[in-house]
């Protein structure tokens, strides 16, 4: 069998024509066909640059050959599919090249019939998949690197605890939170760039693709990291707070997958939520945590299993409960087990920062402290009901909202259109740079980037009249965020200026900083999520 220039295919348009031959040489994929004892009778121009062999040099050879393929030591799958008359899709394996250089590849391989149904060969498509699998390892080293700061992170908190004394006084909290926010702060920075480059990853690989469940893994390990500096930042005061209205129906129903994943199946959970549920007006991710926290108390309560029961239910205290709460209508919501229970004299002091009863390599002491400071922020109250050997519950009451529920938007379901503005990334974290500059410039932007404010400063006044947009950090050595944000808008008053940090807008003293910035966006953000706000940004 040869392939050959007859089959045409005419465009729409004008009278040019392109043939077969042309259209599989120009395919990225390294493509080539053999006969039934596997002797090459076509090579596309990828597979030339792939093996090293030109076209000329390849039709006639055998494919073991050309390739040296590790599989052909052993057992040709391709053969052993030609064969038994079957396709055969991405089987991963190596080759090698006459130069010394070494591919991952995955190969897929189709028969070819002629007109009567005769097997006469097969199809060959080898992609090179070598830059995915670095990518994947460098990922690999980065998560592995985290969890050596988690380790870090675990022996500064068991440090702090230590001092617990000294710490549940008034006056050394605020020193505890922000040290608290500087490890979070550093935390997510590396997070940035592990959560970023896995969902630029998610991106560039097909769902179909053998390596695209452990990039999701990657990127969900990094979301779960998270969610401990999100709690650090809670308890600092430093993070954000985007409060929006919610039912919480919903909000507890998006987390119970969490729940089961972590909760030992010798647990029953038992959920009941009022159909008609008031709305309230919070921060969704800080009510999930609230839950997420009790939750993985009382999982600790019941070692043996029991039953956990999650309700809703609207309370009107005009009606009842008056002398234990203000006035008002409210969203309550229980978490019960059947658990060990709390003695009365513990009970007064489990909302404590760093008290807690499990074990040094257990708990932390600050869960149930971050679900009381969140309640309280959002001004509601958090109580516990126990007795020893009789579980526990705790209620919690939000008040309610009388606006409408907001319509989240999903990133997987809108594909942010890019630009050609140019923008300045300034960030002293090499890693955030690098993503944001690769992730940006596939959307079709021109990326400049500094590594502190006064290298800001520069590069701004060298390109000012090209330079649309600002992404800036805050925590930066010689000039901070604050600072350089002064300089640029005393240069530019219109300049258009995205803060992208670990800690609110809220978090800092100068309200001129908060106030006239055009936007914010917390770390870790995805890439959908950078592209958004710099869309949002720059388009109003």
């Amino acid at each position: 069998m040869n392939l050959t220039n007859n089959m045409k295919i005419k465009w729409s348009t004008g009278s040019s024509e392109i043939s077969a031959f042309d259209i599989l040489h120009s395919l990225p994929d390294a493509v080539f066909t053999t006969d039934r004892q596997m002797r090459i009778n076509y090579f596309n121009l990828a597979a030339s640059e792939l093996t090293g062999f030109s076209p000329q040099e390849a039709v006639g050879m055998y494919c073991k050959d050309v390739l040296k393929v590790d599989l052909c030591e052993t057992q040709c799958p391709i053969k052993k599919a030609l064969d038994a008359n079957q396709n055969i899709f991405n089987v991963e394996t190596t080759i090698s090249t006459d130069s010394g250089n070494i591919f991952t590849i995955l190969i897929s391989a189709s028969l070819l019939m002629d007109s009567s149904g005769e097997v006469v060969g097969c199809m060959h498509i080898f992609r090179d998949i070598s830059p995915l699998k670095k990518v994947v390892f460098d990922l690999e080293i980065s998560r592995n690197n985290l969890a050596g700061k988690n380790l870090k992170l675990d022996s500064a908190l068991k440090e702090l605890k230590s001092t617990q004394k000294q710490l549940l006084q008034a006056q050394k909290m605020e020193s505890m939170g922000t040290l608290a926010g500087g490890i979070a702060h550093d935390f997510n920075n590396i997070l940035t760039g592990i959560l970023g480059y896995a969902s630029l990853l998610k991106i560039k690989i097909n769902r179909a693709n053998p390596m695209y469940d452990d990039v999701d893994t990657i990127e969900k390990s990094a979301i779960q990291a998270a969610r401990l500096t999100q709690q650090l930042l809670t308890f600092s005061r430093s993070g954000s707070y985007q409060p929006q209205v919610i039912n919480v129906n919903k909000t507890i129903k998006a987390i119970l997958s969490i729940l089961a994943r972590t909760i030992s199946k010798k647990i029953h959970i038992q959920k009941s939520f009022a159909p008609d549920l008031w709305t309230i007006e919070a921060d969704p991710s800080q009510i999930e945590q609230v839950v997420l926290n009790i939750c993985v108390n009382a999982r600790d309560a019941m070692p043996d299993g029991g039953k956990l029961s999650i309700t809703t239910e609207n309370l009107d205290c005009r009606d009842n409960d008056q002398e234990r709460h203000t006035e008002g209508k409210y969203v309550k919501i229980s978490i019960a087990d059947t658990g060990e229970g709390i003695s009365e004299k513990i009970q007064s002091k489990i909302f404590d920062p760093f008290f807690t009863t499990k074990d040094a390599d257990r708990g932390t002491g600050l869960g149930l402290a971050v679900a009381y400071g969140v309640i309280k922020k959002h001004r509601g109250d958090i109580e516990i009901h126990s007795r020893p050997g009789k579980g526990s519950t705790f209620d919690i009451l939000l008040p309610i909202s009388d606006k409408e529920v907001q319509k989240a938007i999903y990133e997987t379901e809108v594909d942010i259109r890019g630009g050609c503005e140019t923008i300045l990334v300034v960030d002293d974290e090499q890693v955030i740079r690098k993503f944001a500059k690769e992730i940006l410039e596939t959307k079709g932007y021109v990326v400049l980037t500094a590594t502190n404010g006064l290298e800001a400063v520069d590069v701004y006044k060298k390109e000012k009249k090209k330079i649309s947009l600002v992404i800036l950090d805050i925590i930066m050595p010689e000039m901070d965020g604050i600072e350089t944000y002064k300089c640029l808008r005393e240069i530019d008053p219109s300049l258009k200026i995205l803060i992208a940090s670990a800690y609110s807008p809220e978090s800092h003293n100068d309200e001129d900083f908060h106030i006239k910035a055009d936007e914010f966006i917390e770390k870790p953000y995805k890439t959908q999520e950078l592209r958004r706000k710099i869309r949002y940004v720059l388009d109003n």
